[in-house]
């Protein structure tokens, strides 16, 4: 189906036709481990949650900082960055956890590290460390730093960096079957956790131009460059320009009537890829018969 939003005719040979120019391979932006929610902050309830300040130029350079941990004495799960003073304030938290509320303020962009809020898994899910703690059977998860009712060797002191939190779902080595935990059944040792993947969260209807899913990996698992950034591909679709488009972060979009949705990727060799997005129907309509 056409949209009813067509693009000015310069901006669609450039996106449709034209390869975007690679700017070099350079180094992966360590903005594309983030969610970003705009003109926002997190303020902390609870005053035992930590935060670190410092004078920095750019997002990217906060993201950096916050992905190394570098200078700060504990995890850092996200930053908020004052784009009037240039400052980095670095966060112990996310906006998922309690004592924290988010407040309105244009003078702030908000940055959560992905792999700490997603509701989804990409993969594997080696790099998920969100909070679900119950297997696909409904049964609650055993917390990591105990061995009552299993005894079992991933201790959180024996898996530094594979965040064993708690009780929540994690993959640490990478295995089939994605996120599992041990149970606290006696009877079941271990079982895989409900996370669904990030390709079948949300599905698609058509040739998906409305799709504002999360998935942010194509179809052959290249990661997908941010609409946001210039880097490795050039392209005309800034989400200031179209905000229609639901430019959010490096989501798979289709904003110009390809076969489905899809994404600039990280790979300086491919341009661009066709997403894998899970379909949920089309009704009457039927795919638009433009595709490269």
């Amino acid at each position: 189906m056409w949209s009813n939003t067509l693009l000015p005719l310069g901006l669609f040979l450039h996106a449709i036709i034209a390869i975007p120019l690679a700017e070099g391979k350079g180094k992966r932006n360590a903005l594309h481990d983030y969610r970003k929610t705009a003109d926002t902050t997190l303020m902390r309830v609870d005053k035992r949650l930590k935060v670190r300040t410092k004078l920095l130029n750019t997002t990217e350079q906060c993201a950096k900082r916050c992905n190394r941990n570098k200078g700060l004495s504990f995890s850092c799960k996200a930053f908020a960055f004052d784009k009037t003073a240039k400052r980095c304030h670095w966060l112990s938290f996310t906006s998922l956890e309690n004592g924290v509320k988010r407040k309105q303020d244009s003078t702030f962009d908000f940055y959560e590290k992905k792999d700490y809020v997603r509701n989804c898994i990409i993969g594997k899910g080696a790099s998920y460390k969100g909070t679900i703690s119950f297997t696909k059977s409904g049964v609650q998860c055993q917390a990591w730093n105990s061995t009552i009712p299993h005894e079992h060797s991933f201790l959180p002191s024996s898996y530094r960096g594979k965040d064993l939190r708690e009780n929540y779902c994690r993959n640490p080595r990478g295995e089939e079957g994605g996120p599992w935990c041990f149970t606290s059944n006696p009877k079941i040792r271990h079982e895989v956790c409900n996370i669904p993947l990030c390709s079948e969260v949300e599905c698609m209807t058509c040739n998906g131009e409305s799709y504002r899913g999360p998935m942010d990996h194509t179809e052959t698992g290249k990661e997908c460059q941010r609409w946001d950034l210039q880097k490795p591909h050039r392209h005309p679709f800034r989400p200031e320009k179209y905000p229609d488009k639901g430019f959010d972060d490096n989501y798979c979009r289709n904003p110009d009537g390809k076969l489905r949705p899809w994404c600039y990727t990280l790979d300086p060799n491919t341009p661009w890829e066709f997403c894998t997005i899970k379909m949920c129907g089309c009704g009457e309509q039927h795919f638009s018969s433009r595709n490269d």
